[in-house]
């Protein structure tokens, strides 16, 4: 035997497993993270609760991270929009570049800087006997269908009935992630839609480096001083891509921005549908 030969694979093996253990140790190594710890989310939760704000969902805690998200407004002409709501047999009552109009006996629709869309049924006439929230979300989805929304970037996200009417918004979704400040509302009654409003995102593309924000429990901190969220309750807490122009550097003409960059943040959501966005660094 070449026990000269026999010990250099002995070595080599030897290296070979030291650094797999230390691969093993490094890979199962989590960051330690005060924020996270269970001592400190108590006492997030009882500092929240000192305010009335209760918390019935799952707080989260991981390091959180996003990639930053192009995103452009979805942009509508009048014309289009009198073909998917009135099959192009509505009256065009304005037709300029930040304003449209349309009428069709007593239905209404209107677009704003061409991507803000407002329609409403004032038909007196009740379609629907026995009105659930069954029934209400069937009549929404069977509205976008009809008027060939992609509903495939859509989720549900709150629904609430008020004096016979169905209150139902949905969120724009990117690989299960949400996109605000997007969104597609329904107001349903027995008459059906009674008003549909709708503010929507194109994702262009993703940033190449990721941005890491504030953990869960340290961006709930943010809530004890907004007094008009105090007696609520908490449904949601959700890592989203977030776009705001009253506040991300398009504060000169916000209405007229056509795109922007969407950044992480925590989407917080009430029991009464009321979101805040926490976007700290």
């Amino acid at each position: 035997m070449d026990w000269s030969k026999a010990k250099t694979i002995l070595i080599v093996a030897f290296i070979i497993t030291n650094v797999l253990l230390i691969y093993i140790l490094i890979g199962e190594k989590t960051i330690d993270e005060p924020t996270l710890n269970e001592d400190f989310i108590e006492d997030v939760v009882k500092l929240l609760e000192h305010k009335n704000i209760s918390i019935n969902t799952h707080i989260p805690t991981e390091i959180p991270c996003l990639y930053t998200m192009n995103v452009s407004y979805e942009k509508m002409k009048l014309e289009k929009l009198n073909e998917m709501f009135f099959k192009g047999k509505g009256d065009l009552i304005e037709n300029k570049d930040a304003f449209g109009q349309i009428i069709k006996d007593n239905e209404s629709l209107v677009i704003t800087n061409n991507k803000l869309i407002i329609y409403e049924n004032k038909e007196e006439k009740k379609i629907f006997g026995n009105l659930d929230k069954e029934k209400a979300i069937q009549i929404a989805e069977d509205f976008l269908k009809e008027k060939n929304f992609d509903t495939s970037d859509m989720e549900m996200t709150f629904i609430k009935e008020e004096k016979g009417t169905f209150y139902i918004e949905y969120s724009k979704m990117y690989n299960d992630v949400f996109v605000e400040r997007a969104f597609t509302n329904f107001q349903i009654d027995k008459r059906g839609v009674k008003r549909f409003e709708r503010l929507w995102f194109i994702v262009e593309d993703l940033g190449e480096t990721e941005i890491y924000i504030s953990t869960a429990p340290k961006a709930l901190l943010a809530l004890l001083d907004i007094e008009e969220i105090y007696g609520k309750t908490i449904t949601n807490i959700s890592l989203c891509y977030y776009f705001d122009p009253q506040k991300h550097d398009y504060l000169e003409e916000p209405e007229e921005t056509i795109q922007g960059k969407a950044i992480p943040a925590w989407r917080i959501q009430f029991q009464d549908g009321y979101k805040v966005f926490i976007d700290d660094y």
